[in-house]
């Protein structure tokens, strides 16, 4: 299972960043939204990483909820890199190219310590 995990986590991310950051370019809308940079998105997150942590591989007693976990591991997973991708391409513009790769930094450590995290667990 460990290595679907892998497989499955690096898929998502790398076919996730090219395509919501590179390929489609996608950007948040462009109006200032407080709300949406300084709630929405926030709650969302914290929500999903939540989720990703709050129960484990070994814990799951059926196949149902197993196909289950892995369903909403990839959905998770694609919403977050996602949002990184499109809150970086937003507020790209604005930034420096020191800032800009720090964000980068940022978005993606976060999205390779959830791979992290869930590589470690389906190996326990």
């Amino acid at each position: 299972m460990r290595k679907f995990v892998v497989v499955r986590d690096l898929l998502i991310f790398f076919l996730g960043v090219w395509v919501f950051e590179f390929h489609l370019n996608y950007r948040l809308p462009d109006e200032e939204n407080l709300l949406l940079f300084f709630v929405a998105i926030p709650v969302v997150w914290t929500c999903i990483c939540q989720f990703w942590t709050s129960y484990s591989y070994n814990e799951l007693d059926s196949r149902a909820l197993i196909i289950a976990t892995h369903v909403l591991s990839m959905l998770m997973l694609l919403g977050t890199v996602f949002l990184v991708s499109a809150v970086l391409n937003t507020i790209a513009d604005v930034l420096d190219p020191v800032g800009n790769i720090m964000f980068h930094t940022v978005g993606w450590t976060v999205i390779a310590a959830m791979i992290m995290y869930d590589v470690v667990d389906s190996g326990r």
